[in-house]
């Protein structure tokens, strides 16, 4: 039997692992390993076998493959829409009409959910980067501290919700700001929503 490279072999495996994860528990078709790997089908099936043989898979032939700890990488997964975007910086509005839908993890989801887009760089210290997709639960009630999508008299915005001596404040959190552009003393702010995730892209 021909020598057997061993970093498309571990290349394999990452790509049907990963593949799983993604997919909510479902396995690769041969033909989709045949083609991220750009293999024949008979190298890519001596590649499977000996994948199998190492115990890193389970293979008995056609639509047969399955990793261990499989059944655990299923999770019911909910359609949510993406409303637009939101300003991470000064105050401004947003468009309310659906720009598509995203799959998230059932156990995400907390009440009446829907995900909006991240403009700017205010909240960039937490983690919100420009671009982001902020997970958002519906409501008209935070507590001091926490990040929520709110209406000024300015438009909508994302911040961390403060509560002051007299009334209510806006902080972002980007340590590069200054004190006057960090801290935002709208006339009235009122809450549309808390955020609990942050969905993102990997650069």
């Amino acid at each position: 039997m021909k020598t057997m490279n061993e970093e498309k072999l571990a290349r394999m495996a990452e790509f049907i692992h990963r593949y799983i994860e993604e997919n909510n528990g479902r396995s690769p078709k041969f033909s989709e390993i045949l083609a991220h790997m750009e293999m024949s089908n008979s190298v890519g099936y001596r590649y499977l076998t000996v994948l199998r043989d190492r115990g890193v898979v389970e293979y008995k032939g056609r639509d047969t493959l399955r990793v261990k700890g499989q059944e655990t990488m299923h999770s019911k997964a909910l359609r949510i829409p993406i409303f637009g975007s939101i300003p991470c910086g000064t105050p401004d509005d947003y468009r309310q009409e659906i720009r598509g839908y995203v799959a998230v993890p059932e156990e995400w989801i907390t009440g009446d959910c829907y995900l909006l887009r991240a403009t700017g760089d205010s909240m960039v210290d937490v983690g919100i980067d420009d671009g982001d997709l902020v997970l958002i639960e519906r409501t008209d009630e935070v507590f001091d501290g926490q990040i929520a999508a709110v209406l000024t008299e300015d438009g909508t915005t994302l911040k961390r919700y403060r509560i002051g001596e007299k009334r209510p404040y806006l902080q972002a959190e980007n340590k590069s700001y200054t004190e006057a552009k960090r801290f935002l003393y709208p006339q009235e702010i009122r809450v549309q929503g808390l955020a609990r995730k942050v969905i993102k892209e990997l650069k």
